[in-house]
């Protein structure tokens, strides 16, 4: 999944969400790894941050790994919030169209048609709040709801135990909206990829599929900075939780766990002992 997809467990959980549609049943197998030694084990989970109400993930290997952890850690709580409405809004921004190349327009338009959002209210976003905007926009006609996603469940689950996360959310939108515009711009032309659409990300996550997961286009400088960089700090943090006994589950969006620069990667190349469950 490229930048589109890396957004939404950004700031999805801080726009307003609808409730999520019925239908049949669909059943998911989402990514699920193990990293072990003797007396430690941490559970990394692939996530999705919006998810329609009848689709049901909860394998009976994720329903161990919640069953044995005691800790649970997040990118974010769902509790927290920002201020997205705030930092979102830009003075004097040239209209959303004359920020992409004019061969994409055709691609911006089906695009803001697909999330149901108008383009008087995209024009007065910064760049990449409009692709944020976009991406969630998407999920949200498609159905779906912060309130069915994996996180909100997880952390209702683990009322009780510990419950902590990685970054506060303010903190996380103050991160992209510090990016130079440049790189704003580029975060949008990458959410108009039709490949990289909220069905294409649902479908993939469903299926558990890495390869489509970690797609190989992806601009290497955003994924640097939405993915790697975090891919990084995360890393540090499950292997000093390996010196201490116990279970611990830590579910991130499942992009951070699929491609060579993934968490699991990263972790199996410090010598640790790291498993591919589901």
């Amino acid at each position: 999944m490229k930048t589109a997809r890396r957004l939404v467990p950004l700031v999805a959980a801080l726009l307003l969400a609808a409730c999520g549609r019925g239908g049949p049943a669909a059943e998911a197998r989402p990514p699920l790894w193990r990293v072990s030694d003797g007396d430690t084990t941490v559970w990394l989970l692939g996530s999705i941050h919006l998810l329609p109400a009848n689709v049901h993930w909860r394998t009976p290997a994720v329903e161990r790994a919640i069953a044995e952890s005691r800790e649970l850690v997040l990118e974010s709580s769902p509790d927290d919030s920002a201020d997205f409405a705030g930092m979102a809004s830009g003075a004097d921004l040239p209209p959303l169209a004359a920020r992409v190349p004019a061969a994409l327009r055709p691609a911006l338009d089906a695009t803001m048609k697909r999330s149901g959002v108008a383009a008087a209210t995209l024009d007065r976003r910064k760049s990449w709040a409009a692709a944020a905007t976009l991406a969630t926009g998407q999920a949200v006609a498609a159905g779906a709801s912060a309130r069915h996603g994996v996180e909100r469940i997880l952390w209702d689950d683990f009322a009780g135990r510990y419950r902590a996360a990685f970054h506060r959310a303010a903190d996380q939108v103050r991160a992209l909206d510090a990016l130079p515009a440049a790189m704003q711009d580029r975060m949008l032309v990458a959410a108009l990829d039709p490949g990289q659409s909220y069905a294409a990300t649902l479908r993939a996550w469903e299926q558990g599929d890495l390869a489509a997961l970690a797609r190989t286009d992806a601009d290497p400088v955003l994924g640097e900075q939405l993915v790697v960089g975090p891919n990084r700090r995360w890393s540090r943090w499950v292997a000093a939780w390996m010196r201490r006994p116990g279970v611990v589950l830590v579910a991130v969006g499942a992009g951070h766990l699929a491609g060579a620069d993934s968490l699991p990667a990263m972790l199996a190349r410090q010598g640790l002992k790291v498993e591919r469950v589901e």
